[in-house]
């Protein structure tokens, strides 16, 4: 049904990013009308809300596209499950539209959405909110909180730097504790990250073998966190490619529980949602993502997954 409808939703955070990106928004809209398509751009979420319940306007869609950060994606996902969706990455970090080399250009997103290449991806929860890219709590949650609190207007990457260094010379000692069915008993830790694909921000390989469907979240514990082991953490991840210390345990599960003896922020994909305690869990197969057809689903990859949608 989707392939053949010509209706391209987009939502516009009129929030996210510098605000820089703005042109490549309208060079998406030229173009899909160059390829036969109606784009319906929407700045207001409820007004979008409103004509996507009518049941003769969500026939005709395309595909959602997502015009701006994570968070964006997230809210869509949430709000609109099942339908097709891609990214015209407007963001703070969009580590989703890095993950799959979405390009950055309105005019070649058009064209990827005209192509029509796919990736069946799984989806996080946590608690009752989807997530794509990935979760945490902790350290970094802490400092997206700080942020979103003092946020006023548009966000980029330095409104951080204060979040941080006051989370580093104020940081009170957290107590996780992580319980899973693939854990022999659970596990104490300071900070924790739950990833359903290998990006984190600044690309950082916390999560390094993360697969985007398999049907497991990987979740990567720290013990023992200090503002030094975090900078050399950070180090080597950028210098080697990799973090690696016997205060990190890392495993993959369908499942997996914080708990803390005190409330500890945890966020989603560059969003607060909350605090502990939460369980994550796996949505298998949830997203269907547009993407280049390099990063789409191999042949065998789409018979796998449609006997999975049989069983």
């Amino acid at each position: 049904m989707y392939y053949e409808s010509k209706k391209v939703v987009i939502q516009k955070n009129p929030m996210s990013g510098s605000g820089l990106r703005e042109p490549q928004l309208l060079r998406l809209t030229k173009r899909l009308e160059e390829f036969g398509y109606e784009p319906c751009v929407y700045a207001n979420r409820e007004m979008m809300a409103e004509d996507l319940k009518q049941e003769d306007f969500r026939n005709q869609i395309r595909c959602l596209v997502a015009a701006g950060g994570d968070g964006t994606v997230d809210d869509l996902i949430n709000r609109f499950p099942g339908i097709p969706l891609t990214v015209l990455a407007m963001g703070t970090e969009n580590l989703l539209a890095k993950q799959y080399e979405i390009p950055r250009n309105g005019g070649l997103v058009a064209e990827m959405i005209a192509a029509g290449h796919t990736r069946i991806i799984d989806l996080g929860l946590a608690g009752q909110k989807r997530f794509a890219v990935m979760a945490s709590c902790g350290f970094d949650a802490t400092v997206v909180k700080k942020a979103h609190d003092a946020r006023q207007g548009r966000i980029t990457k330095l409104h951080y730097i204060r979040p941080i260094l006051e989370t580093i010379f104020h940081r009170k000692r957290i107590e996780l504790v992580a319980s899973s069915p693939d854990l022999t008993e659970p596990f104490s830790c300071e900070l924790a990250v739950v990833s359903n694909v290998s990006r984190y921000a600044s690309n950082l390989p916390v999560n390094p073998d993360a697969i985007d469907n398999d049907g497991l979240l990987d979740i990567c514990l720290f013990r023992n966190v200090t503002a030094l082991r975090l900078i050399r953490h950070s180090l080597q991840g950028f210098l080697s490619g990799e973090i690696t210390s016997t205060n990190i345990y890392r495993f993959s599960s369908r499942m997996v529980k914080l708990t803390a003896s005190k409330a500890v922020p945890i966020q989603a994909d560059g969003d607060p949602i909350g605090e502990t305690p939460l369980e994550f869990r796996v949505l298998p197969k949830a997203l269907e993502l547009i993407v280049p057809e390099k990063a789409a689903n191999s042949k065998l990859e789409q018979t796998l997954i449609q006997n999975f949608a049989t069983e």
